[in-house]
């Protein structure tokens, strides 16, 4: 079997700390293809991320140092002789990890975009990865494998309630002054998405800045609600976020920017269990709103199941509500898509055979997989079977 790695979006971190041990793990089942850049923009890797491989033999390197390095990036079919190259290899499966989707279309095989595995409020290290046919597919699972989500459904059990703990802290009734926002006003919770310039999937958001997005928003949205703003932990890190500082400071009656980082899931984890509704798009904030229940507006180009009950954002003509018109998510669906993503989707890629691979490419995995991933779930969290 051919297995190809297209990557022109990883991030040394992701190379080092994801694809090394998931190379590894698969080293000698199968013909390993690595397709990837000099790095740039922090994407690609140098020399020294190839050292934790340089035992292993067999490994086929496919370097793309094009004179423009942003053209593999953004449209990998542009770059003079890809499209043949790939074609040579002739891979059977192509694991990607890329913003542009409309390349990897053009390969031949099965191609699947290799996504972080984890949602929150489930807090999981080890199972950290998934293979999707396309991201940014929000809740949606399978037809016809209802028999499949019942068996994982039944294998989480009581798991369910363990995240739970993040209501604890987060229920106390000064929550609004806690995050700074007032004490009567309907609260929409805007959760900003990653801006770093390493993140090329941000860059296919309907609104790539923060800036853009809150600014439609106040031109949008009815100024009796109020906008709870809170950054990516990564922004706050490493991106300057000044403008967005400067343009909350001149509506506070509109919306205020809430840190705290003394409870978990931090102010996100709070809105989403006592906000009105969330702004969802391509996050992974919808994940902790359809666990608790808060409604959502959705906008962009991501697709959400219909189990979400999102409400379309029109930015041109504006989406007024009220907390009474929304609908919540359908929690049945909620634990039952919970349940399929932990029981079937998730691996641990420093510890994955060929075999158990091709089971999450075809959705094939069985009660083995299940029963191993919630034995994960139940050490993480303590609790008994």
């Amino acid at each position: 079997m051919k297995i190809l790695f297209y990557l022109p979006v990883v991030t040394p971190w992701w190379f080092t700390e994801l694809l090394t041990p998931l190379i590894r793990s698969l080293h000698g089942d199968a013909e390993l293809h690595v397709m990837v850049a000099p790095i740039w923009r922090n994407t690609g890797i140098e020399g020294d991320h190839l050292a934790p491989l340089a035992d292993l033999d067999g490994i086929h390197w496919h370097v793309i140092d094009h004179e423009d390095p942003d053209l593999f990036r953004r449209d990998g079919a542009a770059v003079p002789g890809l499209l043949d190259l790939v074609h040579e290899i002739a891979p059977d499966l192509t694991i990607a990890r890329s913003a542009d989707f409309t390349t990897p279309m053009q390969f031949p095989g099965l191609v699947r975009y290799l996504m972080e595995g984890w949602l929150p409020p489930f807090a999981i290290t080890s199972l950290s990865l998934m293979l999707e046919p396309q991201p940014f597919r929000l809740g949606v699972m399978p037809e016809g494998s209802d028999a499949l989500i019942d068996a994982c459904t039944d294998a989480l059990g009581d798991l369910w309630s363990a995240p739970a703990a993040i209501r604890t802290p987060i229920l106390r009734q000064d929550w609004r002054t806690a995050l700074g926002l007032p004490a009567q006003r309907p609260i929409l919770a805007v959760p900003l998405a990653y801006e770093h310039e390493e993140c090329y999937f941000q860059e296919t958001s309907a609104f790539p800045r923060g800036l853009d997005l809150l600014l439609n928003l106040l031109n949008s949205i009815d100024p009796q609600v109020f906008l709870a703003v809170t950054d990516h932990p990564l922004n706050r890190k490493y991106v300057d976020r000044s403008d967005i500082a400067a343009l909350i400071a001149e509506v506070p009656e509109r919306a205020a920017l809430c840190v705290l980082d003394d409870v978990p899931g931090g102010p996100t984890g709070i809105l989403a269990v006592r906000g009105d509704a969330m702004l969802v798009e391509q996050g992974k904030s919808w994940a902790t709103a359809a666990y608790c229940g808060t409604p959502m507006l959705h906008f962009g180009n991501s697709d959400t199941a219909g189990w979400l009950n999102c409400a379309e954002l029109d930015f041109a003509s504006g989406t007024p509500w009220s907390p009474e018109t929304l609908r919540k998510p359908d929690m049945d669906a909620a634990r039952r898509f919970f349940s399929w993503h932990f029981g079937t989707r998730v691996f641990d890629p420093g510890n994955v055979s060929l075999d158990r691979l091709i089971a999450h490419v075809n959705g094939t995995t069985g009660a083995d997989v299940i029963d191993a991933n919630m034995a994960v779930l139940r050490d993480n969290y303590r609790v008994a079977a």
